[in-house]
C-alpha cells in the first residue's frame, strides 16, 4: 500500500447514549436508521463509525439484539471499520456491556476510567471491568479504541498496556470538554497528546463548541479526528446539522485543506493492524456457533 502519512482517519460517532433525540430530528436511533446514516457518511469520506444503539424508547442501550442488526445492515452497505461502544446505557452489568463484542466489531471502545457526570450518576469503569475487557478484546482480535477524559485516564492506560492487558502499539481517543472532565483547549489537547506512548495513533475531538478548535488543533498536530451528533449537534451557533453527513463533509474539506486526505476504510485497517471486513465477517459466523461463547 502506498504511503499513508497525509491520511487521516475520520470516525463518525451518529448516535451515542445520551443526545436526545427530541433536540436533534436528524438523530438516527433505529438500527435502520444508524445503518443509513452510517452508509451515507461513508459514501462522504468517514472510514470509521463509533456505534451506540438506543432501545425502544430511544433510552441508550447495550442491548445485543439492537447491536446484532446494527451491525448486520452496516456491513451490508458498506465496508466501513465498526468500533463498538461498551459504554451505553447506565448501570449496565460488566458482562452486558461486553458481550457485543461477539459481534466481532474491528474496534472496541476503552473508556479508561471512572468519571462524575452530573448529580449523583458516575461513569463507572473500574479497573477489574477494564482488565477483563482487555482480556475479551485480545481474545477475540478486537482493538480497544482507548478512551481519556483526563490524564489520569492516560495513566490508567500505561498500567494496562504495562501489564499486558492492552497490547502494543495502542490507539487513544481523547475526549475534551466533557462536564467534569479535562477542558477543551488547545494547551490541555498538547499536553495529553505527550503523555502518549511511542508509537500510539491517537484521534481526538471536542464536545460541544469546542469541537472545531480541537478538530483543527488535531489535525494541526497529526492526530486523526472524530465528528458527530453524539458530541455535538451544531454546525455553528444557532445552526443545526441536519444529519450526521453534514459534519463529516465539512471535516473532509477542512482535511483537504490542511493538504490530506480522509483514509479509506481499507487504508485505516492497514493504519491500526485490524482484520478486514471480510475476516471480522467470517470469523462472525463461526464464533457465533462456537458452544464455548460467553454470550
Amino acid at each position: 500500500m502506498s504511503d499513508l502519512s497525509n491520511r487521516v482517519i475520520l470516525t463518525v460517532a451518529p448516535t451515542g447514549s445520551s443526545t436526545p433525540a427530541a433536540k436533534c430530528p436528524g438523530l438516527p436511533v433505529t438500527p435502520a436508521e444508524i445503518a443509513a446514516e452510517t452508509y451515507e457518511c461513508w459514501k462522504a469520506g468517514a472510514s470509521v463509525v463509533h456505534l451506540h444503539v438506543r432501545d425502544d424508547q430511544g433510552n441508550a442501550s447495550m442491548e445485543y439484539e439492537k447491536f446484532r442488526e446494527s451491525v448486520a445492515l452496516i456491513r451490508e452497505k458498506c465496508d466501513i471499520v465498526i468500533n463498538m461502544t461498551t459504554a451505553g446505557g447506565f448501570g449496565v452489568p460488566d458482562d452486558e456491556r461486553i458481550l457485543p463484542l461477539d459481534l466481532i466489531p474491528e474496534m472496541a471502545t476503552m473508556d479508561a476510567g471512572s468519571m462524575n457526570v452530573k448529580g449523583d450518576f458516575v461513569f463507572h469503569n473500574s479497573v477489574a471491568f477494564l482488565e477483563k475487557l482487555g482480556r475479551r478484546a485480545q481474545e477475540l482480535g478486537i482493538l480497544p479504541e482507548i478512551e481519556v477524559m483526563d490524564t489520569g485516564m492516560v495513566y490508567t492506560a500505561l498500567r494496562l498496556i504495562e501489564q499486558g492487558y492492552i497490547k502494543s502499539p495502542p490507539h487513544f481517543q481523547m475526549v475534551l470538554g466533557m462536564e467534569n472532565g479535562m477542558a477543551a483547549t488547545v494547551e490541555n489537547l498538547v499536553y495529553m497528546k505527550n503523555l502518549l506512548p511511542p508509537g500510539a495513533t491517537w484521534s481526538a475531538f471536542g464536545v460541544g463548541k469546542a469541537h472545531l478548535t480541537i478538530l483543527m488543533a488535531t489535525l494541526a498536530l497529526g492526530g486523526h479526528v472524530r465528528v458527530g451528533m453524539e458530541d455535538n449537534i451544531y454546525l455553528d451557533a444557532g445552526q443545526k446539522a441536519s444529519s450526521n453527513v453534514d459534519f463529516v463533509e465539512r471535516t473532509r474539506r477542512i482535511i483537504e485543506l490542511n493538504n490530506k486526505r480522509p483514509a479509506t476504510p481499507e487504508e485505516t485497517r492497514a493504519m491500526l493492524g485490524l482484520r478486514s471486513r471480510q475476516a471480522c465477517m467470517d470469523y462472525a459466523l463461526q464464533f457465533s456457533a462456537r458452544p464455548d461463547r460467553c454470550g
